[in-house]
This record gives C-alpha cells, sequence and structure tokens, in this order.
C-alpha cells in the first residue's frame, strides 16, 4: 500500500480517520482517569450542614460580643448558642441590644457544626413571655495561650464549602467585616477541633482585627469565659495588630 500522504482538497486517508479518532478518544478518558484520582486523593473537607427547612428557638439574647441566643438545656438537648446572622454576609441586624438578657424567639435557617448553631434570620428577634430553665452563670477557664485559625462563623458551619484555610480566606475576611461572628479554632494531637467565639478584651467584637487575620494560623493569648454552649475566648486588640 502506497503511503498516507496529506492533500489538502482530497479526502482524508482511512487510516488516518481512525488513528485520530482512537487517539482523542483515549486521552480524553485518561484525562478524566488522572482528574478522578487526583480529586480521591485530596484531603476531605470537614463542614457542617443548613437544617432541614425552617427553625425557632427560644432562649436568652446575648448581645455581646455578637448577637446570640443561649439555649438551655432540656431532657432531649443539651444547652447550646446560636449565633445570630442575616442573609450573605451580614451579621445579625443593628438594634437588638434592647433584648439583652431577655427570653426571645428567634426564627430563621440554621447551620449546624459540632453542637455549634448559626441562624440566618428570617424576621428580627422578639420577646417572649416563655418560662425556661434558667441559664448556668458564666465561668471564668482563665488565662490560656492557643494557637489556632481565625474563621467566620457562617461559611465554617456550612454555608461555603471549605469554609476555612488560605483558600476561604477572602471570603472569610468579608464576612468579619460585615459582622459575621468570628470564631477562634484549634485542633489537639489526634485533629479534633474545638471552637472559641474571638472576642477583645472588654468582651466586644473585633471584626476589622479578626478579618487582617482571617485564614491564618496564629498563636494568641487571652482568657476563656464559659457560657451555657459556648466558649468566649477574650484577647487584646493590640495582639492582632
Amino acid at each position: 500500500m502506497a503511503d498516507d500522504f496529506f492533500v489538502g482538497w482530497a479526502r482524508t486517508p482511512l487510516r488516518v480517520v481512525r488513528f485520530v479518532a482512537i487517539t482523542t478518544a483515549a486521552l480524553l478518558v485518561a484525562v478524566d482517569a488522572v482528574a478522578l484520582v487526583l480529586y480521591r486523593a485530596q484531603e476531605r473537607r470537614a463542614s457542617g450542614d443548613w437544617g432541614v427547612g425552617e427553625a425557632a428557638y427560644d432562649g436568652v439574647l446575648i448581645a455581646r460580643p455578637y448577637p446570640m441566643v443561649l439555649v438551655p438545656a432540656s431532657p432531649r438537648v443539651p444547652a447550646h448558642a446560636v449565633l445570630l446572622v442575616s442573609e450573605g454576609k451580614h451579621g445579625a441586624p443593628e438594634g437588638l441590644e434592647r433584648l439583652d438578657g431577655k427570653t426571645v424567639t428567634a426564627a430563621g435557617y440554621p447551620l449546624l457544626r459540632d453542637g455549634l448553631t448559626v441562624l440566618q434570620l428570617e424576621g428580627v428577634p422578639h420577646e417572649t413571655a416563655k418560662a425556661l430553665p434558667p441559664l448556668a452563670p458564666a465561668i471564668d477557664m482563665g488565662r490560656r495561650t492557643l494557637t489556632g485559625e481565625i474563621v467566620d462563623s457562617k461559611c465554617y458551619l456550612g454555608a461555603m464549602i471549605p469554609g476555612e484555610g488560605k483558600v476561604h480566606q477572602e471570603c472569610a475576611a468579608l464576612c468579619l467585616l460585615g459582622d459575621i461572628p468570628s470564631l477562634f479554632i484549634t485542633r489537639d494531637a489526634a485533629g479534633h477541633i474545638t471552637y472559641r467565639l474571638l472576642a477583645d478584651e472588654t468582651g466586644g467584637p473585633m471584626p476589622a482585627e479578626a478579618a487582617d487575620h482571617a485564614g491564618q494560623f496564629i498563636t494568641l493569648t487571652g482568657t476563656i469565659t464559659h457560657r451555657d454552649g459556648i466558649d468566649i475566648f477574650s484577647v487584646p486588640r493590640t495582639s492582632l495588630d
């Protein structure tokens, strides 16, 4: 058989057509196989979940460092904290200081992870006359030096995947500047995660300082206060300069 010779106006030899088709198909399969192997080799990112539908929580509203509802323990559910945020990259609506220390009902769409809840509000929490068990008093846990990562609570609990690390750094900074509660995440030698709400030395928020260090591992020294369902890690603003 004569050697195939390409001529632009002539019909492409069948042998060349077969070669190109088989080679292209093999390359596509190989690329897909490599992509699948690389995908499965990646470390799985843990995350929380959006709850199923709208939910309502009854508890005591605490305005600082960020608005949250402390839900007292019941026979079926332990005491836990519900951090309040709005839709998008925005924290709780303004004006909730007037409800500080009062029993309220807050409704919205919850994000859940490791016993912590972030509630994307559907309307403003309102005061209620429901009788609830009293909250336990705050406990001073002393001064600690911890190494961990600053994250925004909404994305960390599942609004974004991943909601931590350098790949999420810019998103976390915008969320923190929007007054979404900041968490300080630490991991022990076994990889177990502990989260603490981050506050300044007066017990107030510090969104700008936290945003500057989002997604970074840093060492901070401060005091820890335990409330029903959550720990608050208060550090000097100057430590985040």
